[in-house]
């Protein structure tokens, strides 16, 4: 079982709330999509491993789905509704259905404020599946963005407000601090740059170009 601590979360800056079913009390939310959150990462719709989601597709309220330790003081109330998840297009949809009053009164709440529209917003948590990368600008990407390269849904939780700070434990900083870190420069790309942004002494940096190749491929 994963560790909660470990577990990943992201939710779109702009919420999309797709459809509402009153009789069978089923939303529909854009859940993700190829955007760059805020946490300067990508997760790429067409890398979701749903598999286990789809056995097991927990919904709950601000992740607050583990108890203290994945079993210690866990509410079963916390699982307010049970989540189908897939891909169209280039966004990843869940369609939750919440649970009736009669059998869990705060999943109930939850709906009917989404109803009323107060809540509009739902967040993913996840787990890596393969180390991702920073961007390549050969490849069009950008350097200070994060690529994943996999991710797998463990839950889907409506949250309060759209936005990274309020809707994970974990804070952006200390999730960018987990982040594997960028690559130092090569000795012949600094060089090359300071190359490409004079005009004069050209014979003085080409030189230097050379040497620093050679130092490099010792």
């Amino acid at each position: 079982m994963p560790n909660e601590s470990k577990i990943n979360r992201r939710v779109l800056e702009a919420p999309v709330l797709r459809a509402f079913d009153t009789d069978n009390r089923t939303v529909e939310f854009v859940a993700s999509d190829n955007s760059v959150d805020s946490y300067g990462t990508i997760l790429p719709v067409s890398k979701w491993d749903l598999s286990r989601y789809a056995k097991n597709g927990a919904v709950g309220y601000m992740h607050d789905l583990y108890g203290d330790s994945w079993s210690i003081k866990a509410d079963p109330d916390d699982i307010i509704g049970k989540g189908e998840a897939f891909v169209e297009g280039d966004q990843l949809i869940v369609r939750i259905t919440f649970e009736p009053a009669d059998l869990n009164p705060r999943a109930d709440k939850i709906f009917r404020k989404i109803q009323f529209g107060t809540l509009n917003a739902v967040s993913v948590g996840f787990m890596p599946t393969a180390e991702g990368h920073w961007g390549d600008k050969r490849s069009g990407e950008d350097p200070d963005v994060y690529y994943y390269d996999g991710q797998e849904l463990l839950e889907v939780s409506v949250v309060n407000i759209p936005s990274n700070a309020n809707a994970v434990r974990r804070s952006i900083e200390g999730e960018r601090e987990a982040l594997p870190q960028k690559p130092e420069p090569k000795v012949e790309d600094t060089v090359k740059k300071e190359d490409e942004s004079r005009s004069d002494g050209s014979e003085i940096i080409i030189a230097r170009a050379k040497i620093a190749r050679a130092m490099f491929h010792k």
